[in-house]
Order: C-alpha cells, then sequence, then structure tokens
C-alpha cells in the first residue's frame, strides 16, 4: 500500500538518528574536516620526522640550559673534584674555569655568568673571592665588590676598609692559593660553601677554610658580604683536610 505523508513523516521520524539524510551529510563533512586536518598536520614544518622540509631548514634551537622548563633545578653537590675544570692564573692566583658552570663572561677585572647549579655556585665562590681578594690590587677587588656582592651594609664597611687599607699587590710568595672545598648547605636560592685555600708554609700545611655564602640573584651567583664587613669573621684556621673534597691546580 503507498504510504501517506503522515505515514512517511512517522516512518522517518522513527529511523535510527544515524539513517537520517542530514546525520549522514554531517557525519561526512566531519570526515572531510578531520582529513585535511591530518594532512596539514604531516605536511607542516615539524609535524613528521624530518628535519627540513621544502629545503628550509627549521628555525636555530635556544642553547642548553642548566635545567628544563618545568623540571627541578639540580640540588646533588659534587663528592669529587668536578671534572672538566681547567685553571687560569689572575695574578700569581689560579682560578677554576668550566665550559659549562662558568663563569661566561670574564672580563680584566671581573668574572660573571654561573650555572643555576651547586657547581656553579662553586665556581662564582672561587672566581669571587679570589677576585675581591686586596692581595690582587684595587683594579680587581672594588668592581668585584661593586657589581658581584649582594648590596648591605657589609658589603658597605668591606668596601670603606679596604679602601683606607689599600697598599697595593701583595708578595706573591705570600699569596694563598685554593686547596680544596664542602658544601656546608645548598639550595637553589642559598648555598653556603668552605673554600680551603693554603696558605705559605715551610713546614706543616696551614689551611684557611673560608665559609662563603652566595645567593642567586637577578639571574647569577652573588657572594654575600661577611658579617661586620671581615673575613676574619668566616674564617677557620685548620692543618686537616678532613671531610674536604682536595680541588686546586696541580
Amino acid at each position: 500500500m503507498p504510504s501517506t505523508p503522515e505515514s512517511a513523516s512517522q516512518d522517518f521520524a522513527e529511523r535510527p538518528p544515524w539513517t537520517r539524510p542530514g546525520f549522514i551529510a554531517a557525519a561526512v563533512l566531519v570526515a572531510l574536516i578531520v582529513m585535511a586536518g591530518l594532512l596539514i598536520a604531516i605536511l607542516a614544518p615539524g609535524g613528521n620526522d624530518h628535519d627540513v622540509v621544502d629545503g628550509t631548514p627549521p628555525p636555530a634551537q635556544p642553547p642548553a640550559t642548566t635545567s628544563t622548563p618545568g623540571q627541578p633545578l639540580p640540588t646533588a653537590v659534587p663528592t669529587a673534584a668536578p671534572n672538566g675544570i681547567r685553571w687560569e692564573l689572575i695574578g700569581p692566583i689560579a682560578v677554576p674555569v668550566s665550559d659549562s658552570a662558568g663563569p661566561k663572561q670574564t672580563t680584566d677585572t671581573t668574572a660573571s655568568g654561573y650555572a643555576h647549579s651547586p657547581e656553579g655556585a662553586l665556581m662564582a665562590a672561587a672566581q669571587i673571592m679570589v677576585r675581591s681578594s686586596h692581595t690582587l690590587g684595587r683594579e680587581r677587588w672594588e668592581p668585584t665588590i661593586e657589581q658581584q656582592f649582594v648590596p648591605s651594609a657589609d658589603r658597605n664597611k668591606l668596601l670603606a676598609e679596604l679602601r683606607a687599607a689599600d697598599t697595593g699587590p701583595a708578595d706573591p710568595g705570600a699569596l694563598s692559593q685554593i686547596a680544596g672545598f664542602s658544601y656546608q648547605s645548598y639550595t637553589p636560592d642559598t648555598a653556603v660553601i668552605g673554600l680551603v685555600l693554603r696558605a705559605p708554609s715551610a713546614g706543616t700545611p696551614r689551611y684557611h677554610v673560608l665559609s662563603l655564602t652566595l645567593l642567586w640573584r637577578d639571574g647569577d651567583w652573588r657572594m654575600q658580604a661577611p658579617p661586620g664587613g671581615t673575613w676574619l669573621s668566616v674564617n677557620r684556621v685548620t692543618d686537616s683536610l678532613s671531610g674536604v673534597v682536595q680541588w686546586g691546580p696541580q
């Protein structure tokens, strides 16, 4: 029997939705859009495993940093002398340099640009301590203290004392050399490092252990001036290297 308009309308309404012409057309349209998106993703630069598309190399990647965005900064302190260190002279005193830990920028008077890591803090402690010593002359200690120490009343006092007592560079034979280190504490914001200096001595070895505090400020490690502006406040004299990682120029 031929269907009436009413029965045809009822039959259409009772069909499953995926059999209706409108639903089929919409599904086809969605499928075409998905296929187009896949083609764009595959053909776009970086969308496949090739580094070059249409003969054009991808943009240069930024240099590696000491940490990956979203990943925690390194905090494991070295328990042995770091590898890849070379020792360079500043006047008569040798200081460490590392391609990975810094310093990255070195001038005649200052050295900056240290990795945000325990090894970077160690490089900064050695470099800044040596360069801030009055024994190397005012042309080195003054800009180092002014630029690489955290501003404070103790820093101002240290500068004033050195300016008042400035006598020029010391006798090279009377200068101490770096002999080791120990980490007293470390966080990504604050590092406290015992830097060991071997004093010139013809008899029993004598060492000065300077407890140096470095703070991460403005994208680099900076020294905190010793209490009262005097290094004696953070200095301990010993004849033993027990508990110290021996480290220094060969």
